[in-house]
């Protein structure tokens, strides 16, 4: 108990002072930490409202942490496939470059070429309606088997109609053989390829034919005009019931016309089976700059009853034959331009040969010709006249005759004109390499290049052009397969603290605190292997090919693996925002439950002071009577 005795003012001064300074320091924590709820005490419910909202807020904010790292290991897969994308294009554009031109194109590129009028036919049925609907242009896409021909016949063209393979197009070094077609078993008169309208082509295909009887594989016939070209014929003419007929892989009959250009390949078997026969008054002539080569078990060039066979100038003709090389029938002819190598290796192995038991025929060799002989019989044979008229075998200064015997060569050239005509009923004339000299007045001469030469330097030409395509070839396999290693090196290297999503890691990543919203990102494997990317092995076109269309697929696949990528970066990018705003709401909440109004704190600051001010005043004025009698002493 206090000895000193205050006044009823003082004490209410007093009491005054002392709230407003508790007033004070209440207002100064308030100013000092920005809150109006420091603890429970303060609000207990504000307090721990806001408490809750902070903390799940600071969880949320742990979980944007997690979520930005599943995005940049997105980022990390994302920036992987994109350069992956670049060698990708890299690799594509090396085997676009080896490719270009030489493998054949899809057929739909064909169909646009032939236009309405044409066709593209990869079956027999196919080719049947193409040809009987009368389609201009007809493209034979991959290999067309007929088969039995023997009832149905074969191919019928009709006017200006044309039957060509893909190389008719351009030089598809995969087109070499792609276009064929074959039939087995027919009967008289149904050749594989029949043509009894003007204007037809056949071009740029492999023929493939296996008959019975008199049936050829490419007939023309009743006055028309055709042309034959870029062909493979192979044929095997047997008989199963004995009958022998003459057969042949390109024939010209009843006053029909053929025209040969370019190369043509035949190779035949079988007796009486011929490789180019003109019969009935019928004309065939192997073009300028062609290039034929004719492999038949029996009768190689054959020109029968009034026909004629030209071989124009700079053309390159190759028979290599059992029996006859040329042989002319019944008022035949054969006008030889061109360069003619024969060799006839059977004991019947004519090489240049009118016939006498059918004569009247004429051998007429021009100053440009160059005919090379390698025969086991009489390498000339101009026979006798049984009265159908004279054999002739006429030979113009100028032309150049070669003889092979017993391994050796004799080559002359022809100094003046030469003409035999047989008159004799029994007599058959010869010109051998033996009698040569005493017969026509040649002179030797120094060795130039034969037919079987030029179409030997051909295929060693085309040999070493393969040889330098393939080095080309290996050149740049070397930079696609290092460009496939730098791509397996990149997407291993494509990895975010220690996940990889190019390699078929999972990440899980979460969307709120009890974990119960979550997104499972699904890697992916794009590895060369397993996306079907393997190393090149450029032996030929087809294997380049090949690599493109693996290129083109694994890009695909690239892509849409970012396209999976792009999705979860989209969702958890969506959520990352989301999260963001939600953080800010809940701590916005939590801040109008505790923060305080420093405008209004510091106008109670100021009202404070000023009350404390007019206490101490009161206190004062309180305090002036116990002065007065202080005075009196």
């Amino acid at each position: 108990m206090s000895d000193i005795s205050l006044t009823a003012s003082m004490r209410s001064n007093l009491l005054s002072l002392q709230q407003i300074s508790k007033l004070q320091d209440q207002t100064q924590l308030r100013l000092s930490t920005g809150l109006k709820v420091n603890s429970a005490i303060d609000n207990p419910s504000a307090y721990y409202t806001a408490s809750s909202l902070t903390n799940r807020a600071d969880d949320l904010s742990a979980l944007i942490d997690a979520m930005s790292q599943g995005i940049q290991t997105i980022k990390a897969a994302t920036e992987g496939i994109e350069t992956a994308e670049e060698l990708i294009k890299q690799m594509k554009a090396i085997a676009e470059q080896v490719s270009s031109g030489s493998v054949v194109p899809e057929k739909s590129y064909f169909e646009k070429l032939v236009g309405e009028n044409g066709a593209v036919v990869s079956t027999a049925d196919e080719l049947r309606a193409a040809v009987t609907s009368g389609k201009e242009t007809i493209c034979v896409y991959g290999n067309i088997d007929l088969g039995d021909i023997s009832a149905t016949g074969g191919l019928s063209l009709a006017e200006n109609q044309k039957l060509v393979g893909v190389n008719y197009f351009g030089n598809f070094a995969d087109g070499e053989g792609f276009s064929s077609i074959s039939a087995t078993d027919s009967v008289y008169g149904h050749a594989m390829i029949s043509i009894a309208k003007n204007g037809c082509l056949v071009s740029d295909l492999n023929l493939n034919y296996k008959n019975t009887r008199q049936a050829d594989v490419i007939c023309a016939r009743d006055k028309i005009s055709a042309t034959v070209q870029n062909l493979d014929i192979k044929a095997n003419f047997f008989d199963e019931d004995g009958t022998l007929g003459n057969r042949a892989a390109i024939a010209s009959r009843y006053g029909a016309s053929i025209e040969i250009g370019k190369n043509i390949d035949i190779n035949i078997s079988g007796q009486y089976a011929y490789g180019i026969y003109a019969l009935s008054a019928s004309e065939i002539t192997i073009q300028t700059m062609s290039s034929v080569n004719i492999s038949s078990e029996s009768y190689g060039l054959v020109s029968d009853y009034k026909s004629t066979i030209n071989i124009s100038r700079n053309s390159q003709l190759n028979i290599c034959t059992d029996e006859y090389g040329l042989l002319n029938y019944h008022n035949s002819t054969t006008n030889i331009y061109g360069n003619l190598n024969i060799k006839a290796s059977g004991i019947y192995g004519y090489g240049i040969h009118n016939s006498g038991t059918s004569s009247g025929n004429g051998v007429y060799i021009a100053s440009s010709a160059q005919i090379y002989l390698n025969t086991v019989a009489q390498a000339f044979n101009n026979g006798a006249n049984n009265g159908q008229g004279n054999n002739i075998l006429s030979i113009a200064s100028g032309a150049k005759i070669a003889f092979e015997k017993d391994g050796a060569t004799k080559w002359y050239e022809v100094k003046e004109d030469y003409r035999d005509e047989n008159t004799s009923p029994t007599t058959t004339n010869y010109i051998t390499a033996d009698n040569i000299e005493t017969v026509m007045k040649v002179a030797e001469t120094s060795a130039w290049k034969t037919a079987a030469d030029v179409i030997a330097e051909e295929a060693a030409e085309k040999e070493a052009q393969q040889a330098q395509e393939q080095e080309e070839r290996d050149a740049y396999q070397k930079q696609f397969n290092a460009a496939l290693s730098q791509y397996d090196m990149l997407i291993k290297d494509s990895a975010y603290k220690g996940i990889n999503l190019l390699q078929e890691d999972n990440l899980k990543v979460n969307f709120n605190e009890d974990k119960s919203a979550n997104l499972l990102v699904k890697g992916v494997d794009v590895t060369s292997e397993s996306i079907g990317l393997l190393a090149a092995d450029w032996t030929s076109s087809k294997a380049v090919q090949t690599s493109l269309d693996q290129v083109l697929n694994a890009q695909d696949k690239l892509r849409s693996a970012s396209t999976q990528l792009g999705n979860y970066y989209s969702i958890i990018t969506t959520r990352d925002e989301f999260t963001e705003n939600l953080i800010n709401v809940l701590e916005e909440g939590a801040d109008k439950l505790t923060l305080a109004d420093m405008n209004e704190e510091s106008a109670n600051m100021l009202s404070l002071q000023t009350r404390q001010q007019l206490a101490i005043n009161s206190l004062s004025l309180a305090s002036q009577s116990a002065q007065a009698v202080l005075r009196l002493f």
